[in-house]
């Protein structure tokens, strides 16, 4: 166990210690990333370091604690002189994941600026390790019972980690299909990473151009998650049984992250294979309008999203995964089939919800001793309203009656004041709220609510009110100890919009955090919101989460001579 904390300590540092020698300086560095790899996520230092100095991170109160109760002399050397680790603050920070078989491994890349400091920055951990040659390149395992390696020349580090648990982490899988998972070797840890080196041409994911596309738009942080290699073969359970490699295979999402002046955007793409690129172009063009805004309501609500997509479109969706015949085998038994759907449900939704109220009323239990004990029972009450565009009205009421009559009944009771939900029909929207009110304002429309333009000519929209969410929170809290990071989070966030499009067989999406200052960067902001949710937050759990750590450092001998890689 002590192996493992301290490698976890070592990986940590290595994060650390890349970012701390970034906030000084800038620049870009290539990329060696193979291209298979399932993910792979690129930070550019420069970038950051531009809009948030080690100066400003140093001058927080949690720093300044955690530095003066730290009794690890080399983490104080490296947080005094990040120069001392021989990192260079010019590159960047990748890390990819790649799967083989059943098991995967995980790499961290940086670049370096002196390999003989780097060098006796990992000899002079308590844990004495030892930098060899490994032909032309330096190498240093890392742990005892959990192996894992950095390899590095006089340009480039590469840090190697076993990542076989990867697959229990697939969406639907229960248990093992491979059986037992063993790890790799520590000399399969070491090929990985000597390979990694050796990438080149069209080896590497920049031989993609869609990836070549996305490193080349500049930004704080990019993504690429090839879910065909990451979960390909992998499936088991229900997944096992649908064709869900149609999804699956040609699945990549490329995206990109900001920190700009007021906010956090990330903008995202997905590219597809063949039958999903087909299948999203035959749906693609619908789009929300301005009629279908109009419907939500107006004022301060808690989230609100609307969305235009045909309903033939998601019944052929179930049809591509090839569990259409389950899905109409359990429409018969209700008496509806596949096109009572299509016909009677248009394809446009919208919802808000515009507040939550939580209530106390006096209770009282009885124990087995006849002994009364009372209590206060909460009710928690949801005011909302969603609607879905009718197609036609003879049509959705079947549905009505079916739902009542086979459906209805069998939900579980719940102690929500809104287990009793109003609805109503008319020939153009079917709506439901908690009132009868919210009825009749969806339906009576011609409202312009300002949260919601932005979904206008977009497939999906959505909002958050983050501050009030805060708000919220604390107005039916009876937890006052974190009153005041609450408070600061509800005057720090303001809302998060969101959209996505279909268009050209591809899926794009935004979103954007915007924060209550829309005058200065998000990095310089969260960082100054972290020290002060820090401050108020009661001290005894960071002591009890985070224990400080015992000196790691020894006195080393002298250091192992680095030579340089042709």
């Amino acid at each position: 166990m002590t192996n493992v904390k301290n490698k976890s300590l070592f990986i940590l540092g290595i994060f650390l210690t890349v970012f701390i020698a970034a906030c000084n300086k800038g620049g870009k560095t290539g990329l060696l990333i193979p291209n298979d790899a399932g993910l792979a996520i690129h930070v550019d230092l420069a970038t950051l370091s531009s809009k948030l100095s080690w100066a400003e991170i140093r001058q927080t109160s949690w720093f300044t604690e955690a530095f003066n109760k730290s009794k690890d002399s080399l983490a104080k050397q490296l947080l005094n002189d990040p120069e001392i680790s021989g990192i260079d603050p010019k590159g960047s920070l990748v890390l990819f994941l790649k799967r083989t078989a059943s098991n995967g491994y995980v790499a961290i890349e940086g670049s370096l600026k002196d390999a003989a400091k780097f060098s006796r920055m990992i000899g002079e951990t308590k844990d004495h390790i030892k930098v060899a040659r490994d032909g032309d390149l330096n190498f240093a395992e890392i742990g005892d019972d959990e192996k894992s390696v950095i390899y590095f020349n006089d340009r480039l580090f590469v840090f190697i980690a076993d990542a076989s648990d990867l697959q229990g982490k697939v969406p639907g899988r229960y248990g093992n299909a491979f059986g037992r998972t063993e790890k790799y070797s520590l000399d399969s840890l070491k090929t990985f990473a000597r390979n990694t080196f050796r990438l080149k041409g069209d080896q590497l994911l920049d031989s993609d151009k869609r990836f070549e596309s996305l490193i080349s738009d500049k930004a704080d942080m990019h993504y690429w998650v090839n879910s065909g290699t990451l979960y390909g073969g992998m499936l088991s359970g229900v997944l096992s049984m649908m064709k869900f490699s149609t999804i699956l295979d040609g699945n990549i999402g490329a995206g990109k992250v900001n920190f700009d002046n007021g906010k956090i955007t990330m903008e995202g793409r997905n590219y597809y294979g063949k039958e999903m690129t087909d299948f999203i172009k035959k749906y693609s063009g619908k789009t929300i309008s301005n009629e279908t805004i109009s419907h939500l309501p107006d004022g301060d609500v808690l989230g609100a999203f609307a969305l235009n997509f045909p309903t033939q479109g998601l019944l052929d969706f179930i049809k591509l995964l090839g569990v259409d015949g389950f899905a109409n085998a359990g429409l018969a038994k209700l008496g509806i089939n596949p096109s009572d759907i299509s016909k009677a449900v248009k394809g446009e939704y919208a919802f808000a919800l515009s507040d939550i109220t939580v209530s106390s009323t006096p209770a009282a239990i009885t124990l087995d001793s006849g002994e009364n004990i009372s209590y206060d029972k909460d009710k928690t009450k949801f005011d909302f309203v969603f609607g879905t565009a009718v197609g036609d009205q003879a049509g959705f009421q079947k549905l009505i009656d079916v739902f009542n009559k086979e459906v209805k009944s069998q939900l579980p009771k719940t102690d929500s004041s809104n287990s009793e939900v109003k609805q109503k029909l008319d020939n153009k929207w079917f709506v439901v709220s908690n009132t009868q009110p919210g009825i009749d304002a969806f339906l009576a429309g011609n409202k312009k609510p300002a949260y919601a333009q932005s979904f206008n000519g977009h497939t999906f929209g959505g909002y958050i009110n983050l501050q009030k969410i805060f708000r919220t929170v604390i107005a039916n809290s009876k937890d006052t100890s974190y009153k005041k990071g609450l408070e600061l989070s509800a005057a720090f966030w303001k809302n998060v919009t969101l959209y996505s499009d279909l268009k050209d067989g591809e899926a794009s999406s935004k979103v954007a955090i915007n924060l209550s200052d829309a005058n200065t960067n998000a990095l310089k902001q969260l960082n100054r919101y972290i020290d002060q949710v820090y401050q108020a937050t009661p001290k005894k759990s960071y002591t009890e989460d985070f224990p400080m750590m015992e000196d790691t450092t020894v006195t080393p001998p002298a250091p192992p001579t680095v030579v340089p890689s042709n």
